[in-house]
């Protein structure tokens, strides 16, 4: 349940006011906090990319002054939308899957023909359609050759993402089996072909978190999906909890896989992981389109994470095995964030009302304040994240979103179902990652030449078309 709150956030007022970056003033803020604080009237103050006061205007504004004072004419402000998981490298091939229908070219062909040039021209033009929907950060899940063309592509467009080592695994071998489609020679060729070689990866990035001020940020991440011996899932998991940092896998794509996975081992994986003492609060897993209603007492007890791909959830709907319970999830207290996976099936913009639908399909509504959550905060602590941004808070990066108060959709009776699942791009006023303005008007402003960003992720996507003779 939301709360109203007027008072300030902040120590009393001084009578002469400390200096400050940017003021927002004249705002709804949805801060996302445990409270789920919303604060009418209200205002906050950014100094060196974290905020310093929230509160309302009159307290922020006696006690702050700021050379850029932006007045959100009574807007909603709430913290920027975080992508729990998407293979941004992928993002030039979200309408590609049509051409290979009756072909033999898969998707992995795709992959493993991508060079760094293409990443970075990727990565680009989903920071830009990031930025204009009202998204600040994104997390891939290690699936990204040269994580520093992806890197300098989020720095260009002054947007957060977390990383990792690319395509840790030591049993690739179990793609081609349990996921044809996604495998390819030319791409388990670029994978590790030993323990050794994917224990070798391991801990690659993480010195990307040396600069804190850094918009890149890196975890420990393995592919997953049975792509993963015991061995390297503990190892990542003892480099995680040494690193301080989270460990992520896909778990449960495929519930079919998981269930011959499953009829090997004699019980069910959740089990046999808790057994070996791998279900640890260190860890998030990403899908879990298989979880058995006795299973959530026992994710939530170890302080699992989960990532939800709403998409996904509704393409595994009906297939042999597919328990989804993501809304349950989220009602025990287990931290959900929602993701794309790769947006197919509609824009950034459109995975509140996947979510929405994917919870009406299992008969399990989710509130639409819990998908504002989850695309906020609950994204946040499925990368660790939950300390530094997803929330409006004293001390916390200055993420947020300016929406437009005068939309069609904007009527102000339940804010978060405007916000979060019916609002678009066309909503959006403005975007500030750390403090300054990347969206203005509903367009990037920093630096970037759009028309030149999609014309070369254009030109990208034709030529690996091209080479891997899906088209002339």
């Amino acid at each position: 349940m939301q709360h109203d709150i007027n008072s300030t956030h902040q120590s009393s007022p001084r009578n002469t006011p400390e200096p400050c970056d940017l003021i927002v003033r004249n705002a709804t803020i949805f801060t996302m906090d445990a409270d789920d604080l919303v604060i009418r009237g209200g205002a906050l103050a950014v100094c060196n990319g974290r905020i310093v006061a929230t509160g309302s205007d009159k307290a922020v504004v006696s006690r702050y002054a700021a050379a850029d004072v932006f007045d959100a004419r009574g807007a909603v402000v709430h913290p920027g939308f975080i992508d729990a998981h998407v293979h941004v490298s992928q993002y030039t091939a979200r309408t590609v899957l049509p051409l290979m229908e009756s072909t033999s070219i898969t998707m992995g062909d795709w992959k493993g023909a991508l060079t760094p040039e293409d990443e970075h021209a990727s990565a680009l033009l989903a920071a830009l359609d990031y930025l204009k929907c009202g998204y600040t950060g994104f997390v891939d899940p290690g699936t990204i050759f040269s994580p520093d063309a992806v890197a300098t592509a989020a720095e260009q467009a002054q947007i957060r993402i977390w990383l990792t080592d690319p395509y840790v695994a030591d049993r690739a071998a179990s793609l081609a089996a349990n996921l044809p489609e996604l495998a390819s020679e030319s791409f388990l060729a670029r994978w590790p072909s030993s323990l050794d070689e994917a224990l070798g990866r391991l801990g690659s990035q993480l010195f990307r978190n040396k600069q804190e001020d850094s918009l890149v940020k890196a975890f420990i991440g393995l592919y997953g999906e049975a792509t993963d011996s015991p061995e390297l899932f503990r190892a990542a998991l003892d480099l995680a909890h040494a690193s301080d940092v989270r460990f992520q896998e896909h778990l449960g794509y495929l519930p079919a896989s998981q269930l011959i996975r499953e009829d090997a081992l004699g019980q069910p994986l959740l089990a046999y992981l808790d057994e070996l003492g791998l279900l640890d609060p260190n860890v998030t897993f990403v899908h879990m389109n298989l979880v058995r209603e006795n299973e959530i007492g026992l994710l939530a007890d170890h302080g699992i994470r989960v990532v939800w791909c709403p998409y996904g959830q509704l393409q595994m709907l009906g297939r042999r095995g597919t328990q989804s319970r993501m809304a349950a999830l989220a009602r025990s207290g287990i931290p959900v964030g929602i993701a794309s996976d790769i947006p197919r099936a509609c824009d950034f913009d459109g995975l509140g009302t996947l979510a929405i639908c994917a919870s009406a399909a299992v008969a399990d509504s989710i509130h639409p304040n819990q998908v504002l959550r989850m695309r906020t905060i609950g994204a946040a602590a499925t990368i660790g994240a939950e300390g530094e941004v997803g929330s409006l808070e004293v001390g916390k990066r200055a993420d947020f979103v300016v929406r437009q108060p005068q939309e069609s959709v904007n009527f102000g009776f339940d804010m978060p179902l405007e916000l979060a699942v019916i609002g678009g791009r066309h909503t959006i006023r403005s975007v500030f990652v750390a403090g300054r303005k990347t969206v203005n008007a509903g367009r990037v402003v920093t630096g970037l030449d759009e028309a030149a960003v999609v014309a070369w992720a254009h030109r990208s996507a034709r030529a690996i078309a091209s080479r891997i003779g899906l088209c002339a």
